[in-house]
């Protein structure tokens, strides 16, 4: 008699269990597609326009102050004049 009770009331938990949970759908999966504008450099300046970097001098310095103030006097010039059109690229650049 103690086993059939026992029996009964598993019986009855598991019918009850049954009863006591709601279902709910599962989670709905949605694609979609979103346009993101991400800032990008880009390049103001062709690489052509790009000025050149003058020879190196130190090879050509000796020491005597009458000859190498020539020699720097034209470094100083061409340095001056790749700096000229550098500034100018960028301030065509600039916004």
């Amino acid at each position: 008699m103690r086993t059939c009770k026992s029996g009964l009331q598993v019986a009855a938990c598991l019918a009850l269990a049954g009863c006591g949970s709601v279902t709910t759908p599962p989670p709905a999966i949605e694609a979609r597609v979103e346009t993101v504008n991400v800032p990008v450099a880009v390049a103001c300046v062709d690489k052509a326009d790009i000025p050149t970097v003058p020879a190196k001098i130190g090879g050509q310095l000796d020491g005597d102050a009458v000859h190498d103030s020539g020699i720097l006097g034209s470094a100083l010039a061409d340095m001056r004049a790749v700096a000229l059109k550098a500034v100018a690229l960028l301030r065509g650049c600039a916004k």
